[in-house]
């Protein structure tokens, strides 16, 4: 009822702006050039009459839905944080601001608005807006029902599996400064009710339970578990985070407890503490972002780790966005000596260019040890101590050569001193999404694996289609694999169909049923997978 009551309430006042002034609403639109753990950056034509706070939306279906709150920008991107759901490189996003009119309509109806684009003036019905401009003070989240069964031949007892999920994030409760986030699962085995009712907590999991208060735009405190973007290698976070913004700088400091190990519960033993200081700046017509954090992690009162964080984001080299992350331990203990020894322990970069509206590219390469938990693992510390590197390039061309075809080619190398021979890989898949007279998305994808014990292939075909006005979406796909073992000499093909089918009851009601079958000679698996959603 307060959602609907919300929606009328904003249709009203909508309608009365445009009835008032005869405002009209310009759509600027825009694309994701790259997404980072903190931030989501779009490139616009120009930022004229954007401002920050202003909220960026996804088109799903036909309705605008909310996806971004602008944090930042510059003459022509900006840096938004998620509000709702997450866009995808490439993905267009769109935003809405007032208007001189330049053209009157004797007609005008109280459901539409006169909206104009950069090419044309379109006719658009005030229902597909879900939220209008600023969207800090609201609620929104998701529950949802999933059941999973699968089936076999081969004598294996059939098992059912039930999950249940729940988030919710609620922005200034009230029009007050206190903010509540939440996303909680349940998830057990049917046949294993019995073990799940006497012990809760094997089965639930509580990924996110915070509750923050802002004591004005620039800081603001928070209590409970949340994983800080800004510092997201750590990880989730039980306890206080504080935070504040001075010109470019914020400085963060966090006092708490890693979760669990075994059952992501509570663990008061797994003490925390850090700060981090991130520093935003806008060059030309990009954005720049460097965080670096300093943390110590404890195992009852014992130092288990303690290491520096840095991360760097930009995007002011036109058509190019960097990532770059690292880490350096500056403690070790060995046979129950510590120092202070430096240890290089991350490296991980990532590079996209689009220099061309249908053509983009992106490689990244990752160097990465084992971090070592002394305290946590100390029965393991000898054989933790000799990890490898692990180190690794990948490569992806994207294509849009001409409309509604796409198209990516990607190859990757792997190598740890341990194996014998690298891992490589590569493969790719063509897209057409609207092929003439069906109206159907078909998609054909490679992929060729190269390990020091297999070699093979998957290949695959699938096939899209919406029915009942969108409402429905099916999709039919098969796959075939075929790898060969180098060990034993022995093969493994199998052929792997798939079937499903997505309803939409209501405008944030759905039910999808998927159906997968898997049949290795006169072997056969089915999995049977439904979920039914519902937002709010």
């Amino acid at each position: 009822m307060k959602k609907i009551l919300a929606i009328i309430i904003l249709f009203s006042s909508f309608i009365k702006i445009v009835s008032q002034d005869n405002t009209q609403i310009k759509i600027i639109e825009g694309k994701v050039q790259y997404i980072s753990s903190q931030f989501v950056y779009v490139q616009f034509e120009n930022t004229n009459g954007i401002n920050k706070g202003d909220t960026l939306f996804v088109k799903n279906r036909g309705k605008y839905i909310p996806s971004l709150i602008i944090e930042s920008l510059s003459s022509s991107s900006c840096a938004a944080k998620e509000i709702k759901l997450k866009p995808a490189i490439d993905e267009s996003i769109f935003t809405f601001i007032k208007i001189k009119p330049q053209i009157t309509t004797k007609d005008e109806s109280k459901l539409n608005s006169q909206i104009q684009t950069s090419n044309e003036i379109v006719k658009i019905d005030t229902t597909e807006f879900i939220g209008f401009k600023k969207l800090e003070r609201n609620i929104y989240g998701k529950f949802s029902v999933s059941g999973y069964s699968n089936i076999s031949n081969t004598g294996e007892e059939n098992t059912q599996n039930w999950r249940y999920s729940f988030s919710i994030n609620a922005d200034n409760i009230n029009d007050s400064k206190i903010s509540l986030s939440n996303y909680t699962t349940f998830r057990y085995r049917a046949d294993e009710w019995n073990s799940v009712s006497s012990n809760i907590s094997d089965a639930l999991k509580v990924y996110e339970l915070a509750l923050k208060y802002d004591f004005n735009q620039n800081t603001n405190i928070l209590l409970g578990r949340k994983i800080n973007r800004k510092v997201a290698n750590i990880g989730a976070v039980d306890g206080l985070q504080a935070e504040t913004k001075m010109n470019k700088f914020i400085l963060g400091g966090i006092v708490g407890s890693r979760p669990n190990f075994t059952d992501y519960g509570f663990n008061s033993k797994l003490l925390e503490f850090g700060a981090y200081v991130n520093r935003s700046d806008s060059i030309g017509n990009g954005a720049m972002q460097n965080t670096i954090s300093l943390f110590q992690q404890m195992n009852d009162l014992t130092t288990d780790r303690r290491f520096l964080y840095f991360q760097h984001t930009n995007n002011i080299v036109a058509n190019t966005s960097l990532f770059l992350s690292t880490e350096l331990d500056l403690y070790e203990k060995i046979n129950e000596v510590k120092s202070n020894s430096l240890r290089f322990t991350s490296l991980y970069v990532s590079l996209r260019y689009s220099p061309l509206r249908w053509l983009s590219t992106s490689i990244s390469y990752d160097a990465r040890k084992n971090v070592i938990y002394y305290e946590t693992f100390k029965n393991y510390a000898d054989r933790l101590a000799e990890d490898a590197l692990r180190q690794g390039f990948k490569i992806r061309f994207n294509l849009r050569p001409i409309k509604y075809v796409f198209a990516s080619i990607y190859s990757g190398y792997r190598f740890r001193e341990s194996d014998p021979k690298p891992t490589t890989n590569f493969g790719g898949s063509l897209t057409h999404s609207r092929i003439p007279y069906l109206n159907v998305s078909a998609n054909v994808s490679y992929i060729n694996l190269a390990t020091n014990y297999l070699d093979g292939n998957i290949w695959g075909l699938r096939f899209t289609k919406d029915l009942l006005d969108g409402n429905l979406s099916s999709s039919l796909g098969y796959r075939n694999v075929n790898y060969n073992f180098s060990a034993s000499e022995s093969s493994l093909i199998q052929n792997i169909f798939q079937l499903e089918l997505s309803y939409r009851f209501f405008k944030n009601m759905f039910l999808s049923i998927d159906f997968e079958g898997t049949y290795q000679n006169s072997i056969s698996y089915s999995n049977i997978y439904f979920n039914f959603t519902t937002r709010f």
